[in-house]
């Protein structure tokens, strides 16, 4: 009994210390123990916390104050004190604050020299109540009219830190257009997501749907679709890997093909003099041009088939693109090529312009002239007027560096309504006088600082130009995913309006406007959304409106349309790898 009494006065003068704030407890090895009371299992909504309890004991099992438990967050996220003191009943709890996230996160409390220590206690963090409705996929997909959306829609229920919360309800409508929606379940599942497979039912056209959860912030989310028109492939020629494809001009039922290093490739695709079709095209001729000491052999880029005023047609003007660096030095020249004899081609001309080299041009038929797009040496008119023969460097009318030296990389030119239009790459899109072949500076340019320029195409008053890469500035780098659209005034400079900007795409590479000014089409490269995209002018020259697209994993460079027996062909080139001539009837996307 006197033993007894002793232990109980050491203990009461343990607590007293304890209670006065004196120095903690110290236990000797062995001589007590840790053990969990409660907190082990229990579960918190995010940003919430729960109570966690240990003992502390001694050898008898009588509770021990006054010991420092440890505390610390040992698995996921959230805070805990990083000790507590232990009272009268041996108890010492923590608050774990669990933090913003959900999981399964642990807590260890230690003392040293107690048997049991560590313990750990295990926490399941949950989302806390619904607060936000978010669209978190699908949004503004396109399918052919009739078939399923390639991907399903998305929406996730989140809570206040943006954590999914389950089996909330969503329901899914269409609201415009052709289609109908089928949700995968009438709740989210365990990630707060809700999916719905979308069926088109029309041709072509917009569609809206939308997912409603009740009053959340976000509801309802809204997501476009379009439904569009079926593209065909009529033909697919395969070209010789020798670089491939890079462009292509289709005339009176002739395809000249610009092969780069295999030469320019002449098919009938409809001219009837070798029988052949858009869909079983004839090899006529073939040429490989000189190449007049250009590193990389002919490299043969682009060709333009001249008509003259008399009906002469016997001259093929044939781009070489050699080598050089954006925005500072380029090489190539213009080859001319005789066709009086198609199945026998025979260069006849060239232009070489010291330190540049041309890239794609345009041919004012009616004047005789030849504007081509000289890279860092600006834009050049030659008098293309008779006959051609050697160099043509006496028939050069003039040229002109339109951002000046330094800014200037032009892409290409156009004529239209009198003037000249030049994409450039570094200084954006200029308008330039052109009487006579005289070029001058008329307005523009400066205009697209934030993307490289590519191609370009006129009509009905507006110009369609492209931009490619992405072009690093002061503001940032943007991809080149843009065909912007310009006004065009008679003087003065253009003005952009609108941009049609596709997504996963990093280039738009080509451009161009069906003859009757309804249809327009762009090359896209360098993204899952490579290929050829089709938008209607019919109904505003502004606002192109999806009509359909085809899409080819390698990219498209170039194309062109062609009307060849009454319907409307796509010439286009694909990419190597596995370069080829792609024929596409486009006949069904409307006038």
């Amino acid at each position: 009994m006197r033993a007894r009494a002793g232990v109980q006065a050491l203990t009461a003068a343990v607590l007293l210390a304890a209670c006065n704030g004196t120095e903690p407890t110290r236990l000797a090895p062995g001589g007590a123990t840790l053990a969990v009371v409660s907190g082990d299992g229990d579960t918190a909504a995010a940003g919430g916390s729960v109570t966690l309890t240990v003992v502390v004991q001694d050898s008898s099992g009588i509770p021990v104050a006054g010991v420092d438990v440890g505390w610390m967050v040992t698995q996921g996220s959230g805070t805990v004190p990083a000790s507590t003191r232990t009272i009268a009943d041996g108890t010492a709890s923590a608050g774990f604050s669990v933090g913003a996230t959900t999981g399964v996160k642990q807590v260890t409390a230690k003392v040293s020299g107690a048997a049991g220590s560590p313990c750990v206690f295990t926490v399941t963090v949950v989302a806390g109540p619904a607060a936000r409705l978010v669209r978190s996929g699908g949004d503004g997909q396109t399918a052919i009219g009739g078939q399923r959306l390639p991907n399903k829609l998305e929406v996730t229920v989140v809570d206040a830190y943006g954590n999914g919360v389950p089996g909330r309800s969503v329901s899914w409508s269409v609201t415009h257009g052709a289609a109908t929606v089928a949700p995968d379940a009438p709740a989210t599942d365990s990630a707060g997501i809700s999916r719905a497979t979308v069926q088109t039912t029309g041709p072509v056209g917009t569609i809206a749907i939308q997912a409603s959860a009740g009053a959340l912030s976000g509801s309802p989310a809204a997501f476009a679709a379009t439904a569009t028109i079926a593209v065909v492939l009529v033909k697919e020629l395969p070209i010789p890997a020798n670089y491939g494809l890079h462009d292509e001009y289709v005339r009176d039922g002739l395809a000249f093909l610009c092969a780069w290093n295999t030469g320019l490739l002449i098919y009938d695709v409809g001219n009837g003099m070798l029988g052949g079709s858009p869909s079983s095209p004839v090899l006529v001729g073939s040429i490989i041009t000189n190449a007049n000491g250009v590193a990389g052999g002919a490299s043969v880029h682009n060709a333009w088939w001249y008509h003259a005023p008399n009906g002469d047609k016997r001259y093929v003007f044939i781009g070489q693109e050699g080598g050089g660096v954006v925005g500072t030095s380029s090489s190539g020249d213009i080859h001319v090529v005789d066709v009086s004899d198609l199945a026998h081609p025979t260069e006849v001309a060239f232009y070489h312009l010291a330190g540049a080299g041309t890239h794609n041009f345009w041919v004012d038929e009616t004047s005789q002239i030849l504007y081509a797009a000289y890279y860092n040496g600006g834009v050049v008119a030659l008098d293309i007027s008779g006959t051609l023969s050697g160099d043509l460097a006496a028939r050069e009318i003039s040229r002109v560096q339109p951002g000046g030296a330094g800014n200037t990389y032009t892409w290409g030119v156009t004529l239209y309504n009198g003037s000249v239009y030049a994409t450039d790459m570094l200084s954006g899109f200029w308008q330039l006088s052109s009487a006579a072949g005289q070029l001058s500076v008329a307005g523009g340019g400066n205009n697209v600082p934030e993307r490289f320029g590519s191609d370009q195409w006129l009509a009905n008053g507006y110009a369609y130009s492209g931009t490619w890469g992405t072009r690093f500035t002061a503001t940032g780098g943007i991809r080149g995913n843009a065909l912007k659209i310009w006004q065009l005034n008679a003087t003065g400079a253009p003005v952009l309006v609108d941009s049609v900007i596709t997504d996963n795409i990093n280039t738009v590479s080509d451009v161009e406007v069906s003859a009757d000014g309804k249809l327009l089409m762009f090359g896209a490269e360098n993204g899952p959304n490579a290929g050829i995209w089709f938008y209607s002018l019919a109904a505003s020259r502004t606002r192109p409106a999806l009509l359909g697209q085809y899409l080819v994993g390698s990219g498209v460079h170039t194309a062109t349309f062609a009307e060849i027996g009454g319907r409307r062909y796509v010439f286009a080139a694909k990419d190597p790898p596995s370069p080829s001539l792609l024929v596409l009837d486009v006949t069904d996307l409307g006038p």
